[in-house]
């Protein structure tokens, strides 16, 4: 979305529930407010600070970061001090808001907390990666001092965030350290995708301490930091190497030696690995195919769903192997993935045909997402254009999206017109997704229709189709205001100031709104946070934290929500649940080896609740079996959730964290998209 042990502990307040005082809840609940609205309260924040309840200070450190850049040079300055803090949670939350802040100059006090509590210099150094470039210094020098093995791991991660990745720094690490600590320098070197980075990962795959058995269905170990665990470590360092050796990445110097690595991993006992190593050897073209042909026949289904989705590059016009393929798995993720990659080799099987027609709206949307050959656009679009007529949006949706050529290829006039009858559409997701279309090539003489689209959205129930606008007319305005002329700039003066905050805040940059900045959001009644801390806060703090069961077809999956660090998720995800919400919906979108997502009724990957709740950064990690809010942007969490097959640290501190996976690990395992889920049981 995971190894917390260090945060679930701060969590922990220092007395019991009973004897936190009614004054302590009421700031508690005001600082809940004040985040919510991301309107910062300086005088709140620096009440909060003062309080013996220890909880309520954390959050207050966290809060001047999860309330945005927008902050005065005083509380900036108050967070560096409060990184020094006593108390390690206060500590360790500053520094992490100064990553949120992206503050380029609390390098030099992040640089020093990385010297002193383990805890706090976790999050240093997690904050100095999300800087990036300005403390490649910073990170480069403190990896060549000697520092315990989970401070080691952040520090790594932090690398990983750079570009160019420094590689003389952490190729060491790959060596004669925790198998944790190897984890994290080939996680880093994976990601940077260079020759030089294919040949360390090479090398490591040699070594012996890389066959030792590992369990990757366990669940990761309570250990003293994220990521520190050893249990599996072994498993991802091999899953990280199968991933950093494409053909992109090996090139044709190293891509022999990089093949017969990927020829290994593609039978490793650990399905992780075979799944990334599947998609790395689809990249090798047509000498993949053996390797293919027999991981289309393995096991495990999503490691088959994976070589599927991987004959794209291996297929050709004249292969011969689509029906031996097509009988291997009749699941319908399976066939969706072979049909498309069939027709991004120029195959056309008789099944895109058949499929179009179908009564099943998800074997039609298959046909509509499969992408075709790009080099044969008249097939492509003669396949497309009756689905875009499809009684089912989900259908129309797919295919509008799947008639626009990639970026380097213009758009035909005719499906440029296609798309501007599409923003009056009656389904709202469908407009949202072609002005998002069309914002990827904004012009001038679009902004007319987009403009009457958002028009249109007005009487909409949600804000999917009104925010694309906004953002479309932001983005034009960005590349080339001059190029709106005076009646547009009149037109767009005069729009109605948006009741919701996110479409305020889309339109911010375009100077014709400027007067949209100066509404502030209207927090909810006081009392509603007041019983938020009462009733989630509190508890989870005194060590009875909430908890959901997601029973699946499969298996329930048990989880523990962190209450007290993102309580409106928790209460939000635990409300829903209560109403029946999840009943009888699916996981619309299972990523091998990523994630598995749920929460849309739709089934598609686009509905919701109808309303969004802000984002609430956390400390937790995306470690395995961590459970994480959906976005489509800043603030747009709905119902949406998705739960982490395996770590990835990149989404650390950019999606809200609000629970993990305590049993169910080999439920979570099996899922395939479009698996059920009966209900979801809150605890």
């Amino acid at each position: 979305m995971v190894a917390i042990g260090s945060i679930a502990a701060s969590a922990v307040a220092q007395r019991p529930t009973s004897r936190v005082s009614v004054s302590d809840q009421r700031t508690f609940a005001q600082l809940l407010a004040m985040t919510d609205t991301r309107a910062l309260d300086t005088s709140l924040v620096d009440r909060a600070l003062v309080s013996n309840w220890q909880a309520l200070r954390a959050a207050a450190a966290l809060a001047i970061g999860q309330v945005g850049a927008e902050q005065g040079l005083s509380r900036v300055l108050r967070l560096r001090e409060l990184t020094r803090d006593s108390d390690t949670s206060v500590a360790a939350n500053a520094a992490y808001a100064l990553g949120l802040l992206h503050d380029t100059a609390s390098i030099s006090a992040l640089s020093g907390a990385l010297a002193g509590n383990h805890t706090v210099a976790r999050e240093a150094a997690w904050a100095l990666g999300e800087i990036g470039s300005p403390a490649r210094g910073a990170i480069t020098t403190a990896l060549n001092l000697s520092h315990e093995a989970d401070l080691t791991v952040q520090l790594l991660l932090a690398a990983a965030k750079l570009r160019p990745i420094p590689l003389t720094d952490i190729a060491p690490f790959l060596e004669r350290a925790p198998p944790a600590v190897v984890w994290a320098a080939s996680y880093a070197i994976a990601r940077g995708r260079s020759p030089s980075g294919a040949r360390a990962l090479i090398n490591l795959a040699g070594s012996r301490s890389l066959r030792s058995p590992d369990h990757a269905t366990d669940r990761p170990s309570l250990s003293a930091s994220p990521y520190s665990d050893s249990q599996s470590a072994r498993g991802r360092t091999r899953a990280e190497i199968a991933r950093g050796l494409a053909k992109s990445a090996a090139g044709d110097s190293l891509g022999s030696a990089a093949f017969a690595v990927l020829s290994r991993l593609v039978v490793d006992p650990d399905p992780h690995v075979r799944i990334n190593a599947i998609r790395s050897l689809g990249t090798y073209g047509q000498t993949a195919s053996e390797s293919l042909v027999k991981a289309a026949h393995d096991s495990d289904p999503n490691v088959r769903i994976a070589a599927a989705q991987s004959f794209g590059l291996v297929l050709n016009r004249e292969s011969s192997d689509f029906r031996m393929l097509w009988a291997a798995d009749t699941s319908t993720m399976y066939r969706s993935s072979l049909l498309g990659s069939a027709a991004r080799a120029g195959l056309r099987p008789p099944e895109l045909t058949q499929w179009a027609t179908s009564r099943d709206w998800r074997l039609r949307a298959a046909v509509a997402a499969a992408e075709g050959d790009s080099l044969d656009r008249a097939f492509a679009i003669s396949r497309t254009l009756p689905l875009i007529r499809d009684p089912d949006p989900r259908v129309r949706e797919a295919a509008y999206a799947a008639i626009v050529p990639p970026a380097s290829v213009a758009v035909e006039d005719s499906v440029h017109a296609l798309l501007l009858s599409g923003l009056r559409d009656p389904d709202f997701y469908v407009r949202a997704t072609i002005i998002g279309l069309l914002a990827d090539r904004a012009a001038a003489g679009d902004l007319a229709a987009v403009i009457a689209s958002y028009d249109l959205a007005r009487r909409d129930s949600a804000n999917d189709a009104r925010l694309a606008a906004i953002q479309y007319v932001a983005t034009s305005w960005k590349r080339d205001s001059t190029a709106f002329n005076a009646t547009q700039r009149t037109q767009l003066a005069r729009m109605a100031i948006p009741s919701d905050p996110l479409e305020r805040a889309a339109g911010k940059t375009v100077s014709a709104w400027r007067n949209w900045a100066s509404v502030r959001a209207s927090p909810r009644p006081i009392a509603w946070y007041r019983d938020l801390v009462r009733t989630i806060v509190i508890p989870a703090q005194s060590g009875k934290p909430p908890g959901a069961t997601i029973n699946t077809v499969r298996g329930p999956i048990r989880l523990e929500l962190f209450g007290a660090d993102a309580p409106i998720t928790v209460w939000n995800f635990l409300t829903l649940a209560r109403s029946g919400y999840y009943r009888n919906t699916h996981f619309h979108r299972v990523v091998p080896n990523f994630v598995a997502q749920d929460g849309d009724p739709r089934d598609d990957g686009n509905g919701g609740p109808g309303y969004a709740i802000r984002d609430e950064m956390n400390r937790h990690r995306y470690e395995r079996g961590a459970v994480g809010m959906a976005l489509a942007g800043p603030d747009t969490g709905g119902s949406q959730y998705f739960i982490m097959h395996s770590p990835q640290p990149h989404l650390d501190g950019h999606y809200t964290v609000f629970g993990r996976v305590v049993s169910g690990f080999d439920v979570l395992d099996k899922l395939v998209q479009g698996d059920a889920i009966t209900r979801v049981t809150p605890k």
